[in-house]
């Protein structure tokens, strides 16, 4: 039997791994419900009194706070429902840094829900905004646009893109319908720039709807992994230890991120497979936690005195023996400092200075 074929004949730990996938939608969003419903609310009025009026929504947080999953799932969500009722609604989700330009972006709207055979070129961008309304027209249908990673688009191509897509509706015949509404995604801290930099009667038009996501806490980041560990793990196949120590490395300050949460689960898993292990352990989490931007730095382990790095080479000694806990005990710490420091020929700190290190 052959490399490949030995490995393939291992069991592993995932009942579905595609689950941890950060472009996988979940049906539920912990931590996130009051603002799924926030956005069902300010939306409604396209389901109750379609063509009436359009709606702006803007959404911004910190990387890894859930902007991109809570938009897809709402416009998912809302599209369904609306079809339900008879009402032709059209969700689109564009990322505004992998299409590009403003043109591109619309060109992959047209062909992917209107017009398949749409051209490469031979279009401005106003020209195609014009095509995507007339279809819209055509067809009796709405469209909710998602405008992922704003900034980029903004970046490159300065006001134009949004204060076109915003004011559309004014240089359309009186009486039209108004056939398209906007959620606009932006990242903090970037946001504030951004919005500063565009000329006012771009910010007019964004209006005030706005919906600012904080991190998560670490008792929400523990319930979303519990969620998708259920979905894509086999059952027992993670201890409850190493899902509280990824969300202690994830909820540290400055982070609170799902996505790092979710990534920190996904390579210890994987982890866990390339060892033949049945279980997720703790040790699997230290083992692949350096490949993510959470990991210690060699910079912060050079700025430690000798005495803390002497405690850290206790500590981590212990656990290294210990690969089923995430966590050690005080008393074990300075017992094993004390015969690190032997070895180094240092002198042992006293238990209190060693408490602070």
């Amino acid at each position: 039997m052959g490399l490949v074929e030995e490995a393939l004949g291992t069991p592993s730990v995932f009942k579905d791994e595609s689950t941890l996938s950060l472009d996988y939608v979940p049906v539920s969003l912990p931590g996130r419900k009051g603002e799924l419903l926030a956005l069902t609310q300010l939306f409604r009025s396209l389901i109750e009194r379609p063509g009436e009026g359009s709606q702006r929504v803007l959404i911004k947080g910190k990387v890894g706070t859930g902007k991109t999953v809570l938009a897809k799932r709402f416009g998912q969500d809302f599209e369904r429902a609306a079809q339900a009722r008879k009402i032709n609604i059209r969700y689109a989700h564009v990322n505004c840094r992998i299409d590009g330009s403003f043109f591109n972006t619309l060109k992959n709207i047209i062909r992917d829900k209107f017009q398949q055979t749409f051209p490469e070129r031979g279009f401005s961008s106003e020209e195609a905004l014009q095509v995507l309304m007339s279809l819209l027209d055509e067809k009796d249908a709405h469209l909710l646009l998602v405008l992922d990673e704003l900034e980029a688009l903004i970046n490159r191509e300065g006001s134009a893109p949004l204060y076109s897509l915003s004011r559309i509706q004014e240089i359309r015949l009186p009486g039209s319908a108004q056939r398209l509404s906007l959620i606009c995604i932006f990242r903090t801290p970037q946001c504030e720039d951004i919005l500063r930099s565009l000329d006012s009667s771009t910010r007019g038009t964004l209006g005030h709807r706005i919906i600012d996501l904080d991190e998560y806490d670490s008792a929400e980041l523990l319930e979303i992994l519990n969620y998708r560990i259920k979905e894509s793990f086999k059952e027992n196949a993670i201890l409850d230890e190493t899902v509280t120590l990824i969300t202690d490395i994830a909820s540290q300050p400055n982070s609170g991120s799902a996505r790092a949460a979710i990534e920190l689960t996904y390579l210890s898993g994987k982890c866990a497979d390339s060892m033949g292990s049945p279980v997720v352990l703790p040790m699997h989490v230290r083992m692949v936690q350096p490949r993510l931007s959470l990991a210690v730095k060699i910079g912060d382990l050079e700025a430690l005195k000798r005495h803390e790095k002497l405690t850290l080479l206790a500590a981590a000694r212990i656990l290294a023996c210990r690969p089923e806990e995430a966590y050690i005990g005080m008393g074990e710490v300075e017992r094993m400092y004390a015969i690190v420091c032997e070895e180094f020929r240092e002198e042992s700190r006293r238990h209190t200075q060693v408490w602070k290190y």
